[in-house]
């Protein structure tokens, strides 16, 4: 492909199918890369029969990224393109409703139990309080998390922010270049999210920051830190719906 700048110049100034093609084609490996991610998070059986689909609906996510960048907003455009692919992806997951309504049900009692205490307690509550607050044992509340991770994978539940229509999910808040700051109450956002990180535990932060920042799968995070692989996954779902209740409360808050 030649000049990156140049070709979209070309592409917005005179919509050519050609310069069009080119700028698809050069950035199908961002598609590819995301559709494994997300599918590595899914049910066996998913995974073996539904890549290829999720992976064109991928596609259609970056053909409609192409058409709506702005490239004088200043914004990278794999950063743009990210949220759309990864959207397209994740609503096709949703639409086809794979998950069982009693792995949504424990996603959201959990979720639930993560608000009210962050409420009472001024802070995220840990896994004790929370597996009391569930009356609950050790062994059923990590089993539940289990149960639960590709919720917290994919964010198949609910979006997190919603907003003049456009949907926000949680890479779009954790990931390295984070699009929803660019684009709505920035100031807030980044603080809260600076607040919750801070309040995670040394392990639950080394597993955030190796995953969204590092781009790490859950298995190579077992790998870097000596945790299994199945470890990892508990620590990213518990992670990812303390975060849930922390936003869903403020979000209700509005």
């Amino acid at each position: 492909m030649q000049n990156t700048d140049e070709i979209w110049k070309k592409y917005k100034k005179t919509k050519d199918d050609k310069a069009r093609e080119e700028i698809i084609k050069h950035y199908l490996p961002l598609v590819k890369y995301h559709t494994d991610r997300i599918v590595s998070g899914l049910p066996a059986e998913v995974r073996h029969n539904d890549r290829e689909d999720l992976y064109i609906e991928g596609v259609i996510g970056l053909m409609e990224a192409v058409e709506r960048f702005e490239p004088e907003r200043n914004l990278k455009f794999e950063t743009f393109a990210t949220k759309r692919v990864r959207g397209a992806i994740i609503d096709a997951l949703r639409k086809e409703d794979l998950l069982p309504k009693h792995v949504r049900a424990a996603a959201k009692l959990i979720e639930n139990a993560y608000s009210k205490l962050d409420a009472e307690l001024g802070r995220s509550a840990t896994d004790e309080e929370i597996i009391k607050e569930l009356k609950m044992t050790k062994n059923v509340f990590y089993d539940m998390l289990n149960s639960v991770k590709p919720i917290s994978l994919v964010s198949l539940d609910s979006e997190i922010f919603n907003k003049d229509g456009d949907k926000y999910y949680f890479e779009d808040i954790i990931g390295q270049e984070p699009v929803v700051l660019f684009e709505f109450e920035k100031n807030e956002l980044k603080g809260m999210l600076i607040k919750f990180i801070d309040e995670l535990d040394k392990e639950e932060r080394n597993v955030i920051e190796l995953y969204y920042w590092d781009e790490l799968t859950l298995k190579e995070i077992g790998l870097a830190t000596g945790l299994s692989e199945s470890r990892v996954c508990q620590i990213h779902t518990k992670i990812i719906l303390k975060l849930r209740g922390s936003f869903r409360k403020t979000e209700n808050e509005r």
